[in-house]
């Protein structure tokens, strides 16, 4: 096994771990239907992630993340920063359903929007970074910059806003704009 295939199984099995946890979160609710009182809104988040986890993979796939050759050790986990955030945001996006009594999702969205509003925002800040660092500023074209900046434009507003009408404007925006991003990536 060389330093490519060490790194990508590492980043597979911390990203594959968020992955369970949305997947698990979403079990448990769903098995518990009878007491949760439904929301669409974290149910469009775990779906985001969902999108986000895929992205991760493709692009560890062709090669557009950096994590395949790290220089030294140190590198290597400055580049773990990505798969880890990304478990902290799978790990968020869904309440965990442990408790006996009802749960209402709208109310433990909004209880921890906060949490999830700043990993989500981390992790695109530090994919942004990680992906100017790795492809340099000469790759980058004005369009893909302004897209990464809108980004974090919009959701950087999730930390502290509280209307439910931003929330859903900002889920919808990242939805779209990953599954934008899911149908027109292409394999090389």
């Amino acid at each position: 096994m060389d330093i490519r295939e060490h790194s990508i199984t590492l980043v597979s099995v911390i990203v594959g771990l968020g992955l369970t946890e949305l997947l698990g979160n979403l079990n448990r609710l769903v098995r518990s239907r009878r007491d949760v009182r439904w929301h669409a809104l974290p149910l469009i988040w775990a779906t985001v992630c969902l999108f986000l986890v895929v992205n991760l993979w493709w692009g560890v796939y062709l090669g557009a993340i950096g994590i395949a050759t790290p220089s030294n050790a140190g590198v290597f986990l400055l580049y773990l920063v990505v798969p880890v955030l990304l478990y902290l945001v799978c790990s968020a996006a869904l309440p965990e359903f442990r408790t006996p009594g009802p749960l209402d999702l709208r109310a433990a969205y909004f209880a921890d929007s906060r949490y999830f509003a700043v990993l989500l925002l981390a992790y695109i800040v530090a994919t942004l970074v990680q992906g100017y660092l790795g492809a340099g500023h000469a790759q980058w074209t004005l369009t893909v910059l302004l897209l990464r900046v809108g980004i974090v434009v919009v959701l950087l507003p999730l930390v502290w806003v509280r209307q439910p009408w931003y929330h859903w404007f900002a889920a919808t925006f990242m939805l779209g704009i990953l599954a934008l991003r899911m149908l027109t990536q292409t394999l090389r």
